[in-house]
């Protein structure tokens, strides 16, 4: 009877095992693939958006360093990287930072920074290298050429520009002294209409006594600041005051046009994750992310719009003016007015008397009350205090 009941259990075991000795295999091999698949994509990612870190590290540190140009090792950029980069090896990849070689002046032009999977097809697919230039390419395999994120050609870094343009900012001001602000205000309208210029705003004001005032604010190309100015101080009688301010925005200017490549790098690395993507969640995550680089890419393009018209034109504030003429002051006197205020100054003074006089006659009996104590209580602290002295001097003293 046991044997049976052992033999039942055995045969009852025995199709649950195999159902799991099948199924076991048969869900690692759906899901390991995409798990792998998912592992890699994150990891690309990651490098991609170190090789971006890098860039702008070693922008910055070309900023701060302009007689050396860019670092010579990965380790000079440390300050603006974490600690793991800058230990070479993150999420499954391998940084190596190679700078090109100096120049006559000592000064490195150019760099590349190389991101390589620690073992290829499981840690990472492809390879990720980035310049100076803030171009991110990649590499499928060793055999293939680079190919930039966005899809266009790679340049030879040297072959690129390394010296950017300089961007200025000009503003100044000129404040004229003119015998009529108003056609003067449309001279200077004219002048910067015939300078491919144009006025930013225009005010009027009229003080009085003769005293009128004109404020105008044209914008002209930078390149023909000087011209406008000269000619503007040409329409006034003479020059009161005279500003001129310059300021160098080309650092602030290269950094958001490299911003605006890494912005639009990592755009093309989040389109090629999200058609690579197998499933939803991975798809709406990414989505999620390319909204955000999107919206930093708008922005940083209108910055950089914002500043490129700025430092293409220049401003030129005007203040034109009448001279100041001092206006003599007439002379009069109102006797009769005069007799009435000091009249009713001297009633207003002497019912201010009668009415404290009253207020003295009906307190009097206060006032007197308040004497009398004040006499008394002092009276007798003043013999208190003179019995305690007679008592402590006249003391007997204690016996030998």
């Amino acid at each position: 009877m046991q044997t049976s009941v052992a033999s039942t259990k055995k045969r009852s075991a025995l199709p649950a095992l195999i159902l799991v000795t099948v199924i076991i295999p048969i869900v690692g091999a759906i899901f390991t693939p995409n798990l792998l698949r998912s592992r890699i994509a994150a990891n690309e990612a990651s490098a991609v958006g170190s090789i971006r870190t890098l860039n702008q590290a070693a922008a910055t540190y070309q900023a701060e360093h302009p007689g050396e140009g860019y670092p010579q090792n990965l380790s000079d950029l440390a300050p603006n990287i974490d600690s793991v980069l800058a230990g070479g090896v993150k999420s499954g990849y391998s940084f190596r930072y190679i700078p090109q070689a100096a120049d006559a002046d000592g000064v490195v032009r150019g760099f590349r920074a190389e991101a390589k999977p620690v073992a290829a097809g499981q840690t990472g697919q492809r390879s990720f290298s980035g310049n100076e230039t803030g171009v991110i390419s990649y590499r499928a395999n060793a055999r293939q050429p680079e190919q930039p994120l966005d899809g266009t050609s790679v340049p030879m870094p040297e072959r690129r520009p390394v010296s950017p343009a300089r961007r200025m900012l000009r503003k100044g001001s000129v404040n004229l002294i003119v015998a009529e602000p108003a056609p003067a205000a449309e001279k200077v309208r004219a002048v910067a209409n015939r300078l491919d210029g144009y006025v930013e705003s225009v005010r009027f004001s009229d003080e009085g006594a003769g005293a009128r005032e004109a404020s105008i604010a044209i914008r002209v190309p930078a390149a023909r600041f000087d011209e406008a100015r000269r000619e503007v101080r040409a329409l006034g009688e003479r020059v009161k005051t005279e500003e001129d301010d310059a300021r160098d925005v080309t650092g602030q200017y290269v950094d958001l046009e490299s911003n605006l490549r890494n912005y639009h790098a990592e755009e093309a690395q989040y389109l090629e994750i999200m058609r690579r993507s197998g499933s939803i969640k991975d798809t709406l995550s990414v989505a999620e992310r390319l909204a955000d680089v999107r919206g930093r890419i708008e922005r940083t393009q209108g910055q950089l719009n914002l500043m490129a018209h700025q430092t293409e034109m220049a401003v030129l504030e005007v203040t034109l003016r009448t001279e100041s003429v001092v206006q003599p002051v007439d002379v009069t006197w109102h006797p009769k007015a005069e007799i009435k205020a000091a009249f009713a100054d001297a009633a207003n003074d002497l019912s201010t008397y009668a009415n404290f006089m009253i207020a003295v006659a009906f307190r009097l009996p206060v006032f007197v009350l308040w004497a009398v104590t004040t006499l008394v209580f002092g009276l007798c602290s003043w013999r208190l205090l003179r019995w305690m002295w007679k008592r402590l001097l006249t003391a007997p003293a204690p016996a030998a």
